[in-house]
């Protein structure tokens, strides 16, 4: 198990303490059924960069006041020296602008029996700052839910609410979940190596960035939607000039918006609008061809605005102007979807450079050529598990789907009579979700804000079946399917793969 699995494992397990025992962490505790929290992750990779975090928020009037504390994690491998850059690394997340943090650490060493208590008067000796929290931790037990359960004793007390942070807010976006942000349709691993591979030749001096081929038609639309803007800038809604800026503007102008995809429709001899299906330039996970961008739905921008021009209800410079700015705003969010996925993985770090974790991903998939087989899938699947905490994900879906079925082996069932009994995936997607939030506190629960609900977990069952991880549908009895051998096979390959690389 690696170390990013079992730090999200106990942090799952401090956030549950808090919210038990609330005097534990702030010197006023809030009123019963005011506080709640959950375990997230950092959003950035800007140093240093905490284990965990355990984000709290408790109720005041109409809003709330929210908590952010980092946690640090160290196992028994790291030895006494981990202990002493616990108390170092604790005190820098306070400076980074967290309100209070959390060490972690075994409940005893080889030689050195009682590090909690240790710890505390180090703290209590040294440290003005009364947020650092201290707890000890024995061996987790897999057979859990929660492997920490049960394993966690508290030696420091914090007092987030009375302890002023070090710098004010804090510095790291908001996760929604523990795991990496995924986003179905976003998230393949072709995408990830082709904007790396941007920022790696752009970065090196390599090459100079693409220069778009953009219609004139287009360019026209983009001035009269935004006057006086840059149309490459515009179109690739990126306005700036930094390394990770230009990687973007090329990989979306050769990658997706490339020269056969940017028109948007053409007119045949008889005068009729036929849409462009010039599809991306990025491989699907599941080997299924070609990525589409803006075509392949009734409500798709091209599908529209062609469908529109066919019915004469608008002109082609309203419909040019529809497709820039949804060209536009689709660049920015997919954007953000490949920039968190990319930090999330430890791809890339907090200035948008590789990491040596993204240079062994691109130079695999330069040597190997695919992305989505061999050395290459294995380092990305290697990342995607430990750094982004898929691992984790995975057990608590088959760890909750075990309980409920074997106390139910009918659960989630419709059995009517002379009927095939039929699996209802929504009602047991809800309850997943609900377990995650409320049980064991590793999602962040919000309302929709408007469009079509996601069924839970959309993204990551997605992504996890385009690798083969999992297997398509659900299953009477069994809920979502783990392929473990797979996964297995694939972990240990990525391990003695990155070790002789």
């Amino acid at each position: 198990m690696s170390h990013d699995i079992e730090a999200s494992y106990a942090a799952t397990e401090v956030v549950k303490h808090f919210l038990g025992v609330p005097a534990n962490c702030f010197q006023t505790p809030p009123a019963a059924g005011s506080l709640s929290g959950y375990a997230a992750r950092e959003g950035r990779h800007k140093w240093p960069h905490a284990d965990g975090v355990i984000e709290l928020a408790v109720v005041a009037g109409a809003g709330s006041v929210e908590y952010s504390v980092a946690m640090e994690f160290k196992r028994p491998n790291e030895g006494l020296h981990g202990v002493l850059t616990a108390i170092g690394q604790s005190h820098a997340y306070l400076r980074k602008g967290y309100a209070g943090s959390v060490i972690v650490i075994p409940a005893s060493y080889a030689g050195f029996g009682d590090p909690g208590p240790y710890v505390k008067d180090v703290l209590d000796l040294t440290s003005k700052s009364e947020a650092i929290g201290v707890f000890t931790y024995s061996r987790p037990d897999m057979s859990k839910v929660s492997p920490f359960d049960g394993k966690l004793h508290i030696h420091r007390t914090l007092k987030i609410d009375a302890a002023a942070p070090l710098v004010a807010g804090v510095a790291h976006a908001r996760s929604e979940t523990q795991w990496a942000h995924l986003r179905e349709g976003s998230s393949d691993p072709d995408a990830f190596f082709k904007y790396l591979q941007s920022v790696k030749l752009l970065g090196g001096g390599g090459m100079d960035p693409i220069v778009p081929d953009i219609p004139p038609a287009i360019r026209a639309a983009v001035e009269r939607v935004r006057p006086g803007a840059n149309p490459e800038k515009y179109l690739s809604n990126c306005p700036n000039e930094s390394l990770a800026d230009r990687a973007w503007r090329h990989f979306w102008f050769k990658y997706i918006l490339h020269r056969d995809a940017i028109v948007g429709w053409v007119q045949n001899p008889t005068g009729e609008y036929v849409e462009n299906t010039q599809p991306s330039l990025i491989k699907r996970s599941d080997g299924g061809g070609a990525k589409l961008f803006f075509v392949g739905r009734k409500d798709s921008i091209k599908t529209t605005m062609t469908s529109n021009l066919n019915a004469a209800t608008i002109t082609e410079d309203v419909a040019l102007e529809g497709l820039v700015e949804n060209y536009f705003g689709r660049a920015h969010s997919y954007r953000e979807d490949i920039d968190s996925g990319c930090e999330h993985l430890g791809f890339v770090d907090s200035d948008g450079r590789l990491t040596d974790s993204g240079y062994r991903f691109v130079d695999a998939c330069e040597r190997y050529g695919n992305p989505n087989e061999g050395l290459p899938r294995a380092i990305f699947l290697n990342a995607l598990l430990g750094e982004g905490s898929l691992g984790a994900f995975l057990h608590y879906v088959y760890k909750l789907s075990e309980g409920r079925f074997k106390a139910d082996p009918l659960a989630f069932t419709v059995a009517a009579a002379g009927r095939i009994p039929k699996f209802q995936t929504d009602e047991y997607l809800a309850w997943l979700e609900g377990e995650m939030a409320h049980r064991l506190h590793v999602i962040r629960k919000v309302a929709l804000r408007g469009g079509k609900a996601r069924r839970p977990f959309q993204a990551e069952f997605a992504l996890l079946r385009g690798m083969g991880i999992m297997s398509k549908g659900f299953r009477i009895g069994v809920g979502a399917v783990v392929n473990w051998p797979e996964l297995q096979e694939a972990v240990g390959f990525s391990e003695s793969s990155l070790m002789a690389h």
